[in-house]
């Protein structure tokens, strides 16, 4: 079944750059995606796109059967959460409430105004925590924790959301290499025990290759690899990693040895 589905999308800024090429691709239920390229590639944009937090200049998105609009975007953006860079969490608040702040769709306006949640609502966030091994956190304040906790809040935060998609942004970009590593088998964990569908950006080839399911390549904004970590060679890197120039970006040399 087929959850998400871009039929030639493009996104041009005012400022004149093209940072997604008319583009096609198709993404399937309870698999585990990762968009793989360089900074300022364009997978940022995808996935912005897909959320409706950026608009389309051309072509479709479909979400979950339906076309995104500006008239049910709030709804749709309801069961398809975002995991970020930089953790979007109110650091004065408390765990638990970082946390509940997922259910506040469900909530009369008043309520969300004042940060107030439904027992139920609470029983979900705890839950939630638990399943990141963050209870014990729960009431501290968010700024309090390290980064790779602080990820962890915003993971616990998109289970409490309970949706069908969970798209994440460069999740480990500021993390280190065990808590990297740490996160991508937790957002693998819910993939594959919940159904739920993930798409991840990331620019670090060898967990691309470890945890995707699926790798789609871009460039420049355009899809250069669509393929298993299977079908991913040195060719194809060098595709992906190419700069305008024709040079390749040296960070990604040890992706080539044999």
């Amino acid at each position: 079944m087929t959850l998400i589905q871009l039929n030639q999308v493009s996104k041009i800024y005012p400022n004149g750059l093209e940072a997604v090429k008319p583009t096609t691709i198709t993404i399937a239920a309870g698999t585990f995606t990762v968009i793989l390229g360089s900074s300022g590639a364009g997978k940022s944009t995808l996935l912005r796109l897909i959320n409706g937090l950026e608009t389309t200049t051309s072509g479709e998105v479909i979400v979950l059967g339906e076309k995104l609009t500006s008239q049910n975007v709030r709804r749709l953006r309801a069961q398809t959460a975002m995991v970020f860079q930089q953790f979007n969490l109110v650091g004065r608040l408390n765990v638990i409430t970082n946390v509940a702040i997922a259910r506040l769709y469900y909530s009369p306006w008043w309520m969300s105004m004042l940060y107030l949640f439904r027992q139920q609502d609470i029983n979900i966030a705890r839950r939630a925590l638990a399943r990141v091994n963050l209870t014990s956190k729960a009431w501290q304040r968010a700024d309090t924790l390290s980064g790779g906790q602080q990820q962890r809040i915003g993971i616990a935060r998109v289970i409490a959301q309970q949706p069908k998609i969970i798209l994440a942004d460069e999740p480990v970009a500021s993390l280190d290499p065990v808590t990297s590593e740490e996160i991508l088998t937790l957002l693998q964990e819910i993939c594959r025990e919940d159904g739920i569908t993930v798409v991840a950006s990331l620019h670090q080839v060898e967990l691309a290759m470890q945890f995707a399911d699926r790798i789609i390549g871009i460039n420049s904004g355009t899809v250069v690899f669509d393929g298993s970590p299977r079908q991913l060679g040195r060719d194809n890197l060098r595709e992906i990693y190419r700069r305008q120039d024709g040079s390749i970006d040296e960070s990604i040399n040890l992706a080539f040895s044999d």
